[in-house]
């Protein structure tokens, strides 16, 4: 059966520990947008002021990423992951305990750090792990992130419901981070596609860029409806809090079923492909949530659709690398530096312009990142080819 899946014992254990540290991954990133509201009450800030807590995580994954390529080239790669969940879950317990807004910020900006670790780490191994037929294992690790970001809006509005604060959720999500930990407990890590001790390969400015800014306006587009779509329900009075977890939770599922589908399209279509159809779902989604701004049912279908557009951005542009770029953490280091920039500004500007335009603004940014997106994905189909294997 593993033989059939291009599996051995070691490669299926592996993978399956890259994937479950992966929902707790999702958990996390995925658990400051519908925990903004009550952060916001817990240390009495305004909801502009709170999206300063998003910038702080943002900017923690900014750092978390930048040094996990360096690192996870150069040290043991899982015993760097423990290290981060570790961390990570410690930071997870003390977020409902901050009793003011700087230590909240400072709390959030290193677990922002440890997440940025397990991200980039993992998709670093994932290459090192299948080489060349890296592809549909890379994008099942971010369909397994799904499953997290799916899971985070429930764990946070369902228990705040039934507590009144964001402790039992926050206690629920360390300990999901510290199973995930015992999971690379005597697990050796792949070794590298090229040897610690080779000359580095040179990287091409003009594809290294361009994929820089394709991963900014990913992150862009993703966090900035994650982080306020819950907001977004509240402040047009379209449903509860409950209701908007849910609704918050389908954005999720949306992108959990379109990764799962992409899984197996991607023997069919190319990467490039997909991505042009996750970018016109998303176009198509930003239109109609705009043309149809008070309508429950209608935002529905918009964000299932965004959900589905959202799916292939980072996974597609991570696995357009290696056919332009070297297949080393440093270059995933350089394009999680583009994500969380997009992480790091695009939330706080929202918050900022969110009572003074209005709720609407997410669709706007969306849109906007959408249209730059298709134009720099072809110009990228236009620049030459890094061969993965005459890397290995």
């Amino acid at each position: 059966m593993l033989t059939r899946l291009g599996l051995t014992p070691y490669s299926f254990r592996t993978t399956a520990a890259y994937y479950l540290s992966f929902i707790g991954l999702g958990v996390v990133t995925a658990s400051v947008g519908p925990a903004l509201p009550f952060l916001s009450e817990q240390v009495q800030v305004t909801l502009a002021e709170a999206s300063g807590l998003v910038v702080a995580q943002s900017a923690g994954f900014m750092l978390g990423s930048f040094l996990a390529g360096p690192l996870t080239d150069r040290v043991r790669a899982h015993g760097l992951f423990q290290f981060c969940l570790l961390l990570g879950a410690a930071c997870a317990l003390a977020v409902p305990n901050m009793p003011d807004f700087p230590l909240l910020l400072v709390c959030l900006f290193l677990m922002g750090a440890f997440v940025g670790g397990i991200d980039v780490g993992g998709n670093i191994v994932i290459v090192w792990l299948f080489r060349e037929k890296f592809a549909p294992f890379l994008t099942g690790l971010h369909f397994i992130w799904g499953l997290g970001a799916l899971a985070a809006p429930l764990i946070i509005v369902t228990f705040v419901e039934l507590t009144g604060d964001l402790r039992l959720s926050y206690t629920i999500i360390t300990g999901i981070l510290l199973v995930m930990l015992l999971l690379f407990i005597r697990l050796p890590s792949p070794a590298p596609i090229r040897d610690r001790k080779e000359t580095r390969h040179r990287i091409p400015p003009r594809p290294m860029l361009t994929l820089v800014a394709l991963m900014f306006l990913a992150a862009t587009s993703e966090i900035v409806v994650a982080t306020w779509l819950l907001t977004y329900v509240l402040q047009r009075d379209l449903a509860d809090t409950i209701t908007g977890g849910y609704l918050n939770s389908s954005l999720f599922l949306g992108m959990l079923g379109a990764r799962l589908a992409s899984m197996f399209l991607l023997r069919r279509f190319t990467i490039a492909q997909i991505l042009y159809g996750g970018l016109f779902a998303l176009a198509a989604g930003c239109l109609l949530a705009l043309a149809m701004p008070a309508s429950l049912a209608v935002l529905w279908i918009a964000v299932v659709l965004i959900g589905v557009g959202f799916a292939p951005l980072i996974p597609g542009c991570l696995s357009l690398a290696p056919n332009h770029l070297p297949p080393e953490g440093r270059v995933t280091s350089w394009m999680y530096a583009g994500a969380s920039l997009g992480f790091l500004a695009m939330p706080w500007i929202t918050g900022q312009l969110f009572e003074t335009v209005g709720p609407q603004i997410i669709w706007h940014f969306s849109l906007g990142s959408t249209i730059l997106s298709l134009l720099l994905l072809y110009a990228l189909g236009q620049m030459p080819r890094h061969a993965l294997k005459a890397a290995a």
